[in-house]
């Protein structure tokens, strides 16, 4: 007897009628189905009433791609969120963290007052405060600081005030903040996120990122970048990736060390050996200049470098050369490489992959090079500049502060424009930093940093860190070491301005709030006006001046106002009402494309280098003999062939291949391949890779329970080979070891990994972060949560909650760009031992600090630098001295 089921098609129409009369009977109408179902989206309808739900606009913060959101409200509750049409760039589709972010608001282990510890550090005890105690209390210790550095006149004392963010998106308030307070000491999470990436791209071109025109392209190289699930941009480059590869036929080439969705969606994707892939393009790069397949004309007037010159340096980069390095053919680099130069338009991206090495900005360099030398910058199809929009700042406006900070800038790191935070724990353990006060938002380093056990050594010590304030709404593995938690509110329910270049059609966005904050929680903004006004309640401290807003939203006015054509549009209100400015069209529900009343579409401006200076630009300014435009010393553009362009943002306003910037510091200022240490691993031995999937975000969704049971375990990928040499089999535990130590997980065998890999995500494996994270949900709520998910509390199913790969990854930073070498521990993986239970780790705090000795020998200063630079062209002995900088090239 068969068990399917068959249906005729009289019964599916008596289905579609019985469903009819039944949302006939809840009120729904057919024009209401209409419009939910087949419309694309900006209205929707309660299932029960029929009632159409309130649609606020915001933009989303799942994660830090920012696209435009639309939240429904029922019953002043948020019940369904989704793309916002207006937005441009993401065309009216969430993702499933975007989809999900409602979850934040009603985590039933949100924090929902303020806490002051009454305990030991981490013991747990807390007792509620008010937020007038909270911010009196902050206060009261900034002000200790402050009272200090003017008694003994010195301002770098200001700088033991730090303020550390994992994701700033407040458009300007924290460094308001601390500028006002006369600090420089802001660390962010650049550099374990993609700061060598920016570094790479930064003196080349001016901005740190592409926006790559995936939809018109017909050739894409994707460098060790998962585009369709957690690249930068994901959302909208996903769309368009998909436009172009099935839209407009083109052509996608991947290479990453792991089988991502990408690479699966790929038409060619190679898997080479982790760190490679700067051989790999350099050999590209050899092969278009041998064979004259390059843009003679873009080389010549949009370079600073010439054609003889960059056959010369790419000399030893053969296929060949590259084949040994990287495992992948020269056959096929050769190939790939006269495919590349020759189909029109082309494209590279590249992310994580390529820069989370030492020498990380090379690998950036030598990528970004492969657009330039073919002539595909800013062409339609190509590889474009990024799209953003400014906002100004409310007056006045404070100054910096008088002194730099050695912890925001470290002086042997003076590249890394995006600053090098992975050394703040080891730079104050060993009195290099000092620190009196230390504030904490939207950060976890506890959890998302490699040697993530030396954060926590120091945020446990009250002789290091004798004051430690968070402004986290959830009890994460950091906060839960803090003295005092002003607990900010959610994405959902607070104010910041937004302009993220997620596509080609630059635009502003808002939060704002789309229901009140729960519980009388209050938003970071007004926390830092409370906090403010109780440093300095006279003013006479010169910082209240910089604070004088009747509101929040005052302050929002004060940023949107008078921008022009805003201006003229409503301001701030028209970004309440619609999230987004400006309006470029809609989207047309037959090609997704962008089209205006009349169904044109509506295109990107390319070519944005070319852009002519104006007569009242050109009037004082004079053109240097190299074609550099400068008016009162500054270059304000390029004279090319009789034209006067802005050309790039650059010091001659080309493309600068040749770095001058980093020759002054002994590095090689045309791209390069340096071999690294892991490459030289014994053969026993593997690296340890680590990656993101696309249902969560750092360390901050673990508590969501959509995102949770879609995925809440990360075995390690191993290859079948590799695994049975060490006589491994799926699902095997299994010890993986670093000079740090090990952690005890799980393996997960599998084809689609290098044979010389083992990788682990990051996204499971908390010990904290609220019970659901910990597999702890029918634990008591404290008293200071929310509580209340009765789902959460009776219905997980899964017992796995994974093990953080972090704790055994090494500190090894790139000396150029400043990144954290993610990609270079090389570890050992065995079946585990007698005794070994899952999620064990044993690590040594000692350990991880002789790997922060070992990574200065590879800055400028360093011994290994010098050993591994001798081709460079410069006198050792008369490098610059370290000195404290605001960190840049």
């Amino acid at each position: 007897m068969s068990d399917s089921i068959k249906f005729t098609r009289r019964d599916f129409m008596k289905f579609g009628g019985a469903v009819g009369t039944a949302a006939g009977a809840l009120g729904l109408t057919s024009s209401r189905l209409v419009a939910m179902e087949q419309d694309l989206g900006g209205k929707d309808y309660s299932p029960t009433t029929g009632a159409e739900r309130q649609a606020v606009p915001y933009t989303c913060m799942a994660c830090n791609i920012e696209d435009g959101g639309v939240a429904y409200v029922e019953n002043g509750r948020i019940v369904k969120l989704e793309g916002n049409m207006d937005h441009p760039n993401t065309r009216g589709k969430l993702c499933a963290k975007g989809n999900s972010g409602f979850l934040h608001v009603y985590d039933p282990d949100r924090i929902m007052t303020p806490l002051l510890r009454t305990g030991k550090r981490g013991e747990g005890k807390w007792k509620r405060i008010s937020y007038d105690e909270a911010t009196t209390l902050l206060a009261s210790k900034l002000r200790e600081v402050i009272d200090r550095a003017n008694a003994e006149h010195k301002p770098e004392i200001l700088n033991e005030m730090v303020f550390k963010w994992g994701r700033d998106r407040t458009g300007g308030a924290v460094g308001r903040f601390m500028h006002a307070l006369g600090s420089n000491a802001m660390l962010n999470h650049t550099n374990i996120c993609e700061s060598s990436k920016k570094v790479g791209l930064e003196p080349t071109w001016g901005p740190d990122i592409e926006s790559c025109d995936w939809a018109n392209t017909k050739y894409i190289l994707n460098f060790g970048s998962n585009i369709l699930e957690t690249a930068y941009f994901m959302n909208p480059n996903a769309q368009r990736l998909v436009d172009g590869v099935v839209g407009n036929k083109a052509k996608l080439v991947s290479f990453d060390v792991r089988m991502s969705n990408t690479s699966g969606f790929a038409d060619e994707a190679y898997f080479p050996y982790p760190g490679t892939d700067g051989a790999i393009a350099l050999a590209m790069a050899h092969v278009i200049m041998n064979e004259g397949l390059y843009d003679a004309d873009f080389i010549e007037n949009w370079t600073n470098v010439t054609a003889r010159q960059l056959i010369d340096h790419l000399k030893p980069y053969t296929p060949e050369f590259a084949e040994e390095e990287s495992g992948m053919s020269a056959k096929d680099i050769r190939r790939i490489a006269r495919e590349f130069a020759t189909t029109k338009p082309a494209t590279t991206f590249s992310y994580r992959g390529p820069c989370k090495h030492i020498w990380g900005s090379y690998q950036e360099a030598a990528i970004n090079m492969l657009n330039v030398i073919t002539g595909n910058v800013e062409k339609k199809g190509g590889y474009c500049l990024p799209r953003g929009m400014g906002w100004p700042q409310p007056q006045p406006e404070p100054p910096k502060g008088k002194t730099a900070s050695a912890i925001a800038a470290p002086p042997l790191y003076p590249l890394a424009s995006h600053h090098v935070s992975t050394h703040a724990p080891y730079m104050i353990k060993k009195g290099e930093a000092k620190v009196s006060v230390w504030m904490t938002y939207y950060d976890n380093p506890v959890y998302t940093y490699p040697s993530s056990h030396v954060w926590k050594e120091m945020l446990s010590d009250e002789n290091t860190v004798p004051f430690y304030a968070s402004f986290s709404p959830y009890m994460s593995e950091s906060t839960e070491l803090a003295d005092l938690i002003i607990p900010d509110v959610t994405y959902l329910e607070r104010h910041d301005p937004e302009s993220m270049p997620g596509g080609l059609y630059p635009c502003l966005s808002i939060r704002q709030p789309v229901v009140k904050p729960l519980g009388g929680t209050q938003e970071f903004r007004q926390t830092l006006i409370d906090v403010v006004r109780k440093v300095d309640p006279d003013g006479s401290l010169g910082i209240k001046k910089y604070f004088a807003f009747n509101s929040v939203e005052d302050w929002m006015r004060a940023h949107f106002d008078a921008i022009p054509g805003l201006k003229e549009d409503g301001g701030w209100d028209f970004m309440k009402k619609k999230g987004v400015w400006p309006i470029y069209g809609e989207v047309d529900k037959e090609t997704a494309k962008i089209v205006d009343k009349n169904g044109n579409e509506v295109e990107p401006d390319y070519g944005l280098y070319t852009k002519e200076l104006s007569a009242s630009d050109m009037a004082g300014a004079e053109v240097d003999n190299d074609g550099t435009i400068k008016k009162d010393g500054q270059a304000i553009g390029v004279q090319v062939n009789g034209r006067n362009m802005v050309g790039f943002g650059t010091p001659s306003r080309r493309m600068e291949i040749y770095k001058e910037s980093y020759r002054k510091y002994g590095f090689n200022p045309l791209p390069v391949y340096k071999r690294l240490p892991s490459r030289d691993k014994k053969p026993d031995e593997l690296v340890l890779t680590t990656y993101k999937v696309n249902v969560h975000t750092q360390s901050r969704t673990a508590s969501l329970k959509y995102l949770a049971e879609l995925y809440h375990k990360n075995p390690a990928w191993i290859n079948p080979k590799t695994a049975a040499a060490r006589g491994l089999s799926d699902g095997d535990l299994i010890r993986v070891t670093s000079p740090l130590g090990y952690i005890v997980t799980r393996a997960h065998v599998t084809e689609g990994i290098h044979p010389d890999v083992v990788a682990i995500s990051t996204a499971c494996g908390h010990s904290a972060y609220g019970r659901l994270a910990q597999l702890k949900q029918r634990e008591q709520a404290a008293d200071y949560m929310q509580g209340g998910d009765a789902d959460i509390a009776n219905n997980v199913w899964w017992n796995d909650k994974g093990v953080h790969p972090n704790p055994i990854i090494r500190l090894a930073v790139d000396p150029i760009g400043g990144s954290q070498g993610w990609y270079d521990t090389v570890v050992t993986v065995a079946k585990a031992q007698p005794g070994d239970k899952y999620g064990d780790t044993d690590v040594s705090v000692e350990a991880s600090m002789k790997d922060y000795e070992e990574t200065l020998r590879y800055a400028y200063t360093g011994d290994i630098h010098r050993a591994k630079h001798k081709e460079v062209d410069i006198d050792w002995n008369s490098l610059p001295e370290p000195e404290l900088h605001g960190g840049g090239h």
